[in-house]
């Protein structure tokens, strides 16, 4: 007999490994057995190991596993065998490990009485495996694995019922998977299996995690009793054209009272499936974040029985017309953008969303719906063209940034109830937007940079902010709004805090009147510039402390109101408009009468001063100032 077998004692365990070679020695006589054979003990109960490796044949096998396997054999090793091309293992009814891996010219691997397997099964990497018969399987207890076998074309394993978890890769030859009487298990991978066209899972009931990648064939999903999972992922399958998980209710997980957990990471994800028509969720309740994108084919979405979710991403999906979610209540945010024929988006009931909402290069898209939500972590709205109606009625507190950019067709952006918008803040390309209401907006930044921009909206006639008392973090910018005329800020008493950064005003060509009466401080702001072809009235009449003021106009200033100034470096009043005498006047007043008296200031001036003023110039020259005034 050509093998060699090992026999040693290690606690109750038995080993034995089979390795063939052409010129091997036949192995001695076992020392433990009274009629002991090649290290056997001479009983039916086998050894704990069995080993089968090299180039041990067919035969050779068959005779090894009379003599050795039984009920004492735990683990069973196949592994880089050259010659053996079928194994039967009749003898094996349970077993802890099985690992058949690398085996050159194994086609047929049947271990016909096998009923459990309690850690590890690992099918790897067999070049000719043609058929794997495990019929009587009823348990796999560990995780089971079978990969990369390229010929493999039958599984049998249909009296399986209870299965930890599953994975089967880089099959391309299987064409169907049988797990009808699974109804519960850890995780599910089937992936780049290039013709597989069914899976039957028609009792399965809850899964932790289902991955189906990159499978060709498959066109239809339909898991008809899964109604719990924690993560979902079905993604890159060509063929697929039907998801049905018309059962699934919910996240293994998921709690639905603490819908902002940003731990929770339970999540569908449905992705790059190009044949993709309809998705049926028509029972999910709660769940994770939901992303649905690149599918270039989908139509249908059943969605509405959502009560609360995590983050809703929806992109690249250009058939879908309307994304509807009516009975949601709360949400981690929303990202939807890229969807060609999208008209309308509704999250109507959506009181509360703790990440950001953002929407962007949606062309047909014609309104947002969040009329209920109170509060957000951030709100983006950019890029879609055909955008007419946006609905934030009921929002007071938005936690994060706030920029609506690029939306050429929005004619009224309007907060009512907006109370405090914490990061930047800009509102700027929007070709027809002639409104801009804010009410009750009080705060502009606080924990984090908070740059407020109001730019390229040629339509705009008026800005106020009736309420807006902070900007913290950051500076302000209003330019290029070319009809606007007048700027207010009645309230506004601060602008910036660590960060430097200006304070500018430039472009709009007719604005006349620019008031800030209540503005008294704008900390680490480097400049104030404000430049405007018909700027006629400037108020800063509360303002102590800045370092540089740049004042420019085409026409006549015929008020600048800097009554409260005290501390500053430079002031540059060289407008082409020049200042009136009135206005020369009560700016050098002033300056003169600060106590203590000011120096080292640089002071420019364009316009006629009166004789009084010419005086109080030369007072400030002689406390070292530099005052430079024509006419």
């Amino acid at each position: 007999m050509k093998y060699i077998s090992f026999k040693f004692l290690l606690i109750t365990i038995l080993v034995t490994t089979f390795s063939c070679s052409s010129d091997g020695e036949d192995g001695m006589d076992g020392t433990n057995g009274i009629d002991g054979v090649n290290g056997t003990d001479g009983t039916d109960n086998g050894f704990g190991y069995l080993v089968f490796s090299g180039d041990i044949t067919n035969e050779e096998a068959i005779a090894l596993a009379a003599e050795t396997a039984g009920k004492n054999t735990h683990t069973l090793l196949i592994k880089n065998t050259t010659n053996l091309t079928s194994i039967e293992l009749p003898e094996i009814t349970t077993l802890v490990n099985l690992e058949v891996i690398g085996n050159e010219n194994l086609q047929r691997l049947s271990l016909p009485n096998l009923e459990s397997a309690f850690e590890e099964v690992n099918i790897r990497s067999n070049k000719t495996l043609e058929i794997i018969d495990l019929a009587k399987l009823d348990g796999s207890f560990g995780s089971f694995s079978i990969i990369d076998n390229t010929v493999l074309t039958t599984i049998n394993f249909t009296n399986l019922n209870t299965l930890t978890g599953l994975r089967i890769e880089e099959v391309p030859l299987l064409e169907s998977l049988n797990l009808q009487n699974i109804q519960n298990i850890d995780f599910l991978t089937l992936q780049s299996l290039q013709n597989l066209t069914s899976i039957n899972a028609a009792s399965l009931e809850t899964i932790d995690f289902l991955r189906v990648r990159n499978n060709e064939k498959l066109t239809t999903i339909d898991f008809p009793k899964l109604s719990t999972s924690e993560r979902i992922d079905i993604t890159s399958n060509p063929g697929l054209e039907t998801v049905n998980l018309t059962a699934l209710t919910s996240s293994n997980t998921y709690n639905s009272n603490s819908v902002f957990d940003e731990e929770d990471d339970s999540e569908v994800s449905l992705i790059s499936n190009s044949s993709l028509t309809t998705i049926n969720l028509s029972a999910l309740t709660n769940f994770g974040d939901i992303s649905i994108r690149n599918n270039e084919n989908l139509t249908s979405l059943n969605t509405d029985a959502i009560i609360s979710a995590g983050r809703i991403s929806f992109s690249a999906n250009p058939k879908v017309q309307t994304i509807s979610f009516p009975n949601m209540t709360s949400c981690n945010g929303a990202f939807i953008s890229e969807n060609q024929q999208l008209t309308s988006i509704v999250f109507s009931n959506v009181t509360q969303s703790t990440r950001s909402i953002q929407f962007s290069q949606n062309p047909v898209l014609t309104s947002i719906d969040f009329s209920k939500l109170n509060s957000s972590d951030g709100i983006s709205i950019s890029g879609n063209e055909e955008l007419i109606n946006i609905d934030f009625s009921a929002l007071e507190n938005n936690e994060g940034s706030l920029s609506m950019g690029t939306n050429p067709k929005l004619s009224i952006i309007s907060f009512p109830n907006l109370k405090t918008s914490e990061s930047s803040f800009s509102i700027a390309n929007n070709d027809l937007l002639s409104e801009i209401s804010f009410p009750m907006l009080a705060l502009v930044g606080d924990q984090r940079r908070s740059n407020f921009n109001i730019e390229n909206n040629p339509l705009i006639n008026e800005l106020t902010f009736p309420t807006l008392q902070k900007i913290e973090l950051g500076g302000l910018t209003i330019s290029n709004n070319s009809a606007l005329t007048s700027i207010s800020f009645p309230l506004l008493t601060s602008v910036g805090n660590d960060i430097t950064s200006d304070l500018r005003i430039r472009n709009n060509n007719l604005v006349k009147n620019i008031s800030f009466p209540s503005l008294i401080t704008v900390n680490s702001i480097r400049t104030i510039d404000i430049s405007e072809n018909a700027l006629e009235t400037l108020d800063f009449s509360s303002l102590s402390t800045l370092l540089f003021l740049n004042i420019v106009s085409t026409v006549l200033l015929t008020q600048v109101n800097l009554s409260s100034i005290q501390q500053f470096s430079r002031l540059d009043l060289n407008s082409p408009g020049r200042l009136s005498t009135s206005v020369i006047n009560n700016i050098i007043t002033r300056l003169v009468n600060i106590t203590p008296a000011i120096t080292q200031k640089r002071i420019s001036i364009t316009g006629v001063a009166s004789d009084q003023a010419l005086l109080d110039i030369e007072t400030l020259r002689t406390n070292n100032n530099t005052v430079s005034i024509r006419e």
